[in-house]
């Protein structure tokens, strides 16, 4: 497996060379947030990524074991994507970024999400921490 080259041993270096572009993060939030799990919905979405970069952003989240990819039973040609447990660990982070978002954006920000996570906001991770593990293992189910 290739892994990108850190440039030092301090996490949060190796947080930014995975995460230090909006994209990946982007793609993480309509995954986590959206249910979006093809090449094709994260293609659509509202921020108009160029198909290069959206290639080289999940080819990255997959080389640093991220997500994991799954032919569709439905569709030979299709890709689903799904996260690792790895990519479970962001769910946290992802839900932290939105609040922090929401609160310095007020205009923008899903109300839905907003009013989950300040309802009950440890509930809510673990929600979507369950939903999206149900998604992968049943995907993967013989």
């Amino acid at each position: 497996m290739k892994t990108i080259g850190s440039r030092s041993t301090c996490p949060i270096g190796y947080s930014l060379d995975v995460f230090g572009d909006k994209w990946t993060l982007l793609l993480l939030r309509d995954m986590i947030f959206a249910e979006k799990c093809t090449w094709l919905e994260w293609k659509g979405a509202a921020e108009k990524i160029a198909p290069s970069v959206l290639s080289d952003r999940v080819s990255l989240l997959i080389d640093e074991n991220f997500i994991v990819k799954k032919v569709s039973k439905t569709n030979a040609s299709k890709f689903l994507f799904y996260l690792t447990d790895k990519g479970l660990d962001l769910v946290p982070l992802m839900v932290d970024l939105m609040e922090f978002g929401s609160k310095h954006n007020p205009a923008g920000g899903s109300d839905y999400w907003m009013k989950k996570i300040t309802a009950n906001k440890k509930k809510t991770i673990q929600e979507l921490h369950e939903k999206m593990l149900a998604a992968r293992l049943e995907a993967f189910s013989v």
